[in-house]
């Protein structure tokens, strides 16, 4: 193992040293816990160039490392090449790198090895290591306890930092308890996050074989249906998630989605259509380009076989077969962009954070998706085989 690492010393420039001073290293994200006498490291990175310093009996040297075609660097702390550090009191920093490097601290009869510690975990409590008396000694690191049996030799290198439950997520500002006539839901407005105010138009579909609810992606497709088939698609605009509730809810009232209003969870409920945000009014534009680069559908006066109608702060739009764009000699896909306006005077200001509108045209979002031609059916084949191929006549 050392002389395989000491073909890959990979210190790409020439060291630096500092008597009696301190030398700081912004760069460094990673310490040997244990730098004490000789040994190695390796570690991944993603930056050009990883900076090391090391301090032992106030001697500080410096240098860099150069990583491989791999994003490896290593290096080895030795008596040769000076680095060796005799003391228990040294240190060895090094970064950028990421997590997962480790090191090995080569003792008279064994080696250690032990990960590099980010600088970022060594505040997190620490435990203190059980004594085992006085047949083995230990020596205190950052992050880290060497240990040594001495009647055998034996070494190792101890963590003793506590690993820390990652942070649970931040309870988003919404809403609480069921909603019915007897139990209208409750606003969560404290304690909890505020997001960033954006709607988003949510549009889907209904399966024709399962008859369940499917949502069609912004950017995704549809198929044109063939004959006389319908595709209905609903849109409507919602909270997208980061957190709001409703200043408006009056719990002595029969309203009981109020405390919902603009929450996508309840859209794939009964509820969706009083849940929804209010006051939306819908512009539908057909490309056989880019989103938003073709005709304005209006009401009643389809393009391109599409077609729209809007109520209750909702568009439906439906695709029906048209040979100009899908047909056995024509295959033309297109793009339909579904936009949705809110009023300023309408649920805009009935929630917390205020909903998000352009400047003049109060467009709070959109959502495009494109409408594909249907496969085409295979063609009937040449009958190739008679019905009866062998004749006795």
């Amino acid at each position: 193992m050392k002389n395989y690492l000491m073909l890959a010393l990979l210190i790409g420039a020439a060291s630096t040293m500092a008597f009696g001073q301190t030398v700081t290293c912004d760069g460094c994200t990673h310490d040997v816990s244990v730098y004490m006498g000789e040994g190695g490291l390796i570690a991944e990175t993603d930056a050009d160039e990883v900076v090391w310093v090391t301090t032992c009996d106030g001697v500080t040297v410096s240098g860099e490392l150069t990583p491989n075609d791999d994003g490896k660097v290593s290096m080895l702390f030795d008596d040769m090449n000076g680095l060796a550090c005799h003391s228990d009191k040294g240190s060895l920093q090094l970064g950028p790198v990421m997590d997962g490097g480790w090191y090995w601290i080569t003792d008279d009869m064994n080696s250690a090895v032990g990960g590099l510690v980010g600088k970022d975990i060594q505040d997190n409590e620490a435990v203190m290591i059980t004594s085992a008396g006085d047949g083995v000694t230990m020596t205190k690191g950052k992050g880290a306890v060497y240990l040594k049996e001495t009647a055998t030799g034996r070494v190792g290198i101890l963590p003793n930092i506590l690993a820390e439950p990652p942070t649970p997520a931040p309870k988003k500002c919404g809403f609480t308890g069921s909603f019915s006539a007897t139990s209208p839901g409750k606003p969560v407005q404290t304690g909890c996050m505020l997001g960033d105010g954006k709607a988003m138009v949510l549009a889907t579909s209904t399966n024709a074989v399962t008859g369940s609810s499917v949502t069609i992606m912004n950017k995704g497709s549809v198929v044109r249906p063939a004959g006389t088939g319908t595709v209905s698609i609903v849109a409507d605009v919602w909270g997208n998630g980061t957190g709001h509730y409703v200043t408006t809810h009056d719990a002595t009232t029969l309203n009981g989605v109020c405390a919902g209003r603009g929450h996508a969870a309840l859209a794939g409920t009964g509820l969706r259509g009083s849940a929804r945000y209010t006051g939306v009014t819908y512009a539908v534009n057909v490309s056989e380009g880019g989103a938003g680069t073709g005709t304005d559908v209006s009401t009643g006066s389809p393009e391109a076989g599409v077609d729209y109608t809007a109520a209750d702060s909702a568009a439906t739009v439906t695709i029906v077969a048209n040979t100009t764009y899908c047909s056995k000699d024509n295959n033309h896909p297109v793009t339909v962009t579904v936009t949705a306006t809110i009023a300023a005077d309408s649920d805009a200001t009935q929630v917390v954070p205020e909903i998000v509108r352009k400047a003049t045209t109060n467009v709070v979002g959109s959502t495009s998706f494109t409408v594909m031609c249907p496969s085409a059916s295979p063609s009937k084949g040449t009958e190739l085989v008679p019905d009866n191929p062998f004749p006795t006549e």
